[in-house]
């Protein structure tokens, strides 16, 4: 069918306006990518699901005032007014991480935190408002097929998600932000030349050709600009602190950002230190910073054992005193700590593995830290790029000792809000796989923060310990526990067989040599009552039954549930903010959990605010005049769609976290397949309507049943393929997540074309309604998977498209009786 305002001199500007379309829609998700990036450096990492949040808000708002403002435009007017408004985007992407790197975001019940994170939604948000008005005005108002245009739109999405990574390898954070920015100029450049037919016109425009091209230009310079100067576009409030020093050296990438301070001569830094070292001790050592809040120290190795003799006063290093150690395995490379006492103990043969390549590079490639750290002078030492857990489950490779010592990840500690964060190292599958790559006598050495005066993370640590000892079916797992502490560090000996009397002999030996506590051994009681009880336990059942008597969760984390680091219970965080009150809270574990879990509350708080002025009451007029059943049940079909949708992206997201090694290739990945693939679906829903009550149950029933089922499924199609390289993995994560995504890509259009059948009035309220859950579905979706697991969330978002089965059939008899 041909469409009259499709002229001669429209198709001319066709190439123009796709390219504009496919630009802006790539520099939108580049952008959400490279935002989730940011504020895991000036914020903390739980909030990437924020980043989707705030990204659906703007881009919804953005639909909403396109709906209130502009019903006729013309195509001269569309394309300046594009223009426009993908400007104001390029413009708005920049400004907004500036925003973001002044504001204080610690959650507190005061006006004033509320003020702070009430600007950082709205500095997040604005860049996606321009956007969402500029992508509704192409697909709503533009004389060219909505099938082409929405193509065009999805690839430019789909491709900007793939191309972040590389971005982010290659820019650092700002300047990111800046390369969005320059796309979305590109596009506003590509949408002014539609506006040049007549020759009056081109003088009237001539002002909208200048603007496009000098602020590409000006973004292009100052790409590189931002990343050779010291003082450019950088953080100035990192995680609630002024960014005083930028260091010697600074690199992001998808991963983190790390900044290399320059050495200094001081005491050396040793995480549990023994009381019999020496305190007048100097040594050059360079503080590694990630994330702007996870640290490690790099010492200057001069080739001599003598120049690092100090580490054997360290707690974390424990389990070097055991004989028979020939080959270790370190994870986490970070400054080389645990590589030199390898080395320092006499181990020929180290493997160190670090997920992140910086810290390689550091180590192997930089002109001034590869020296000074000087790594390469130890004999035997290999260092891997790759995920901890990928790396031991692919190996053949058997292990003496495999160390572990403070390793976060992305810096998950309990002490901060990162614990929301998911983390595949400190769950039960990871541990097995740790274990299973160990020599018949060999141990895994693991150390986190200790308090004799509270449980947190150690006790955690002893109850995964226990966990997976009798997952492993050992005859008695207590028999292969050995844990001491020094300070606030406790270091686990976990051995894969039980403890003989000799190596339990050499470990009291060390522990009373260098000053440190037995807090568990297989030959006597703990002190601790908590200890006591998870030791005595016969089976998970019985460990789990333990860690929930105890007033922080100690529950087993899996990777259904790996947030090892929060352990404070939802219900129980009313309580404790009564004792933050009365004085009676110290810092640490529950400090870091509640303010975490207090920021998630104000953050669905916030966007509940947001999502009502924002979205629903400017959409309120067009549901005045409706039926009350019509808005009732287009309600809840809306709200269903919303939150499933939501509900499902969340799900994956923290199911691939885990599997692929990282939540920034889960997010790429998932954003990636769920656009392209519920896009194609709301295309395909045209030719392939659900237009009868059969084909409407068959498709809830397959969608429903499919996310239920991949609930139970895909624990156990991960454990199966952790082995694989990550280009395998990924290919498996959008082999499960692409089929779905097609099918949910129905659910939204296919409502939109039944209730324009009922009533075509109230239909920008029920597109709101959709929008608005879908906001605050991400939130939900967090707590709820915090709270009993990702596949409770998952089941979830199963159990919302199994409901629109009665409410779509209610839809297809209402629309029935309007056509009669």
């Amino acid at each position: 069918m041909k469409i009259p305002s499709l002229t001669t001199v429209d198709r001319q500007r066709r190439p123009s306006f796709l390219l504009g379309v496919f630009l802006i829609t790539a520099s939108v998700l580049v952008f959400q990518i490279v935002q989730m990036r940011i504020l895991s450096v000036i914020v903390w990492y739980y909030l990437a699901f924020f980043a989707i949040s705030v990204a659906m808000l703007g881009m919804t708002a953005g639909a909403v005032w396109v709906y209130l403002k502009y019903a006729k435009l013309t195509m001269q007017e569309l394309s300046a007014l594009l223009a426009d408004t993908s400007l104001l985007t390029a413009v708005a992407m920049p400004a907004s991480v500036m925003v973001l790197f002044c504001l204080v975001t610690t959650p507190r019940p005061t006006a004033t935190s509320i003020f702070s994170w009430s600007l950082l939604m709205t500095a997040m948000t604005v860049p996606y408002f321009f956007a969402g008005i500029t992508v509704s005005l192409a697909l709503t108002r533009g004389p060219f097929p909505v099938s082409l245009v929405y193509g065009v739109d999805l690839l430019g999405a789909a491709l900007g998600c793939a191309a972040s990574v590389g971005v982010l390898s290659l820019l650092d954070g700002p300047s990111a932000t800046l390369f969005a920015g320059l796309l979305a100029s590109m596009a506003a450049h590509a949408f002014t030349s539609g506006t040049t037919q007549p020759e009056q016109a081109k003088l009237k425009q001539r002002s909208r050709w200048r603007r496009p091209l000098s602020v590409t230009f000006l973004l292009a310079i100052l790409i590189p600009l931002n990343m050779a100067i010291p003082f450019g576009i950088k953080p100035l409030m990192v995680k609630d602190h002024f960014e005083t020093y930028h260091g010697r050296f600074e690199k992001w990438n998808s991963y983190s950002r790390v900044v290399a301070h320059s050495p200094v001569a001081s005491e050396p830094y040793l995480w549990g230190p023994s009381p019999l070292r020496n305190k007048n001790l100097l040594v050059q050592q360079a503080f590694l910073n990630i994330d702007g809040c996870a640290g490690t120290h790099m010492y200057h190795f001069d080739g001599t054992k003598e120049s690092i003799d100090f580490l054997k006063y360290d707690i974390v290093n424990l389990a070097y005193h055991l004989p028979g150690v020939a080959k270790s395995a370190v994870i986490g490379v970070g400054g080389g700590r645990d590589l030199l006492a390898a080395h320092l103990f006499g181990v020929k043969d180290v493997t160190g593995i670090d997920v992140n390549p910086i810290f390689i590079d550091l180590h192997t490639k930089h002109p001034f830290y590869a020296p000074y750290s000087n790594l390469s002078a130890i004999p035997g030492l290999r260092l891997q790029v790759d995920d901890a857990r990928t790396w031991f489950a692919a190996t053949k490779e058997s292990f003496d000792l495999i160390q572990m010592s403070m390793i976060d990840t992305w810096a998950a500690t309990g002490a901060g809000a990162f614990s929301l964060s998911e983390n595949g190292l400190y769950t039960l599958q990871g541990w097995r796989a740790f274990i299973g790559r160990l020599t018949d006598h060999g141990v895994f050495t693991v150390s986190r923060w200790y308090s004799p005066d509270n449980i947190n993370e150690s006790s955690r640590m002893v109850v995964l310990a226990m966990a997976v000892m009798t997952d492993l079916r050992t005859p008695n797992p207590r028999q292969c526990i050995f844990v001491a502490c020094a300070d606030n560090i406790a270091t686990l000996v976990l051995s894969k067989s039980p403890f003989t009397p000799a190596k339990l002999k050499l470990l009291r030996e060390a522990t009373e040599r260098l000053g440190f506590k037995v807090l568990i051994a297989p030959d006597s009681e703990p002190d601790s009552a908590v200890f006591q009880q998870i030791v005595s336990a016969k089976d998970l059942a019985g460990i789990n039954a333990v860690a929930n008597k105890t007033s922080l969760d100690l529950s087993i984390s899996t990777d259904n549930r790996p947030f090892f680091f929060n352990q404070l219970r939802f219900r129980d965080i009313p309580y404790f903010i009564e004792m933050r009150h009365r004085n009676n809270l110290a810092g640490g574990v529950i400090e870091g959990n509640l303010r975490a879990s207090i920021g998630l509350v104000l953050i669905f708080l916030l966007a509940s605010v947001a999502v009502v002025g924002t979205i629903l009451l400017p959409v309120r007029i067009a549901a005045k005049s409706t039926p009350r059943p019509i808005l009732i049940i287009g309600t809840i079909h809306f709200a269903l769609i919303g939150s499933g949708f939501m509900l499902a992206e969340i799900s994956f997201l923290q199911f691939f976290g885990v599997f692929l090694g990282h939540p920034i290739y889960a997010m790429t990945v998932c954003l990636f397949s769920l656009i392209l693939s519920s896009g194609i679906g709301s295309l395909a829903s045209g030719s392939f309507p659900l237009n009868t009550t059969g084909r409407a149950v068959l498709w809830g029933l397959i969608v429903g049943g499919y996310l239920i089922a991949t609930q139970w499924g895909l624990a156990h199609l991960f454990e199966a393929n952790t082995a694989q390289p990550l280009p395998v993995r990924i290919l498996i994560s959008l082999a499960v997540v692409m089929p779905v995504g097609f099918l949910m890509g129905f659910a939204f259009p296919t409502g939109m074309c039944l209730m324009e059948k009922v009533d075509a009035g109230p239909t920008p309220w029920f597109w709101g309604i959709n929008g608005a859950t879908g906001v605050l579905a991400s939130v939900v979706a967090v707590m709820v998977s915090m709270a009993f697991g990702i596949n409770v969330t998952m089941l979830m978002a199963g159990l919302c498209y199994l409901a629109l089965i009665p409410t779509g059939r209610a839809l297809l008899a209402r629309s029935a009786q309007r056509i009669v």
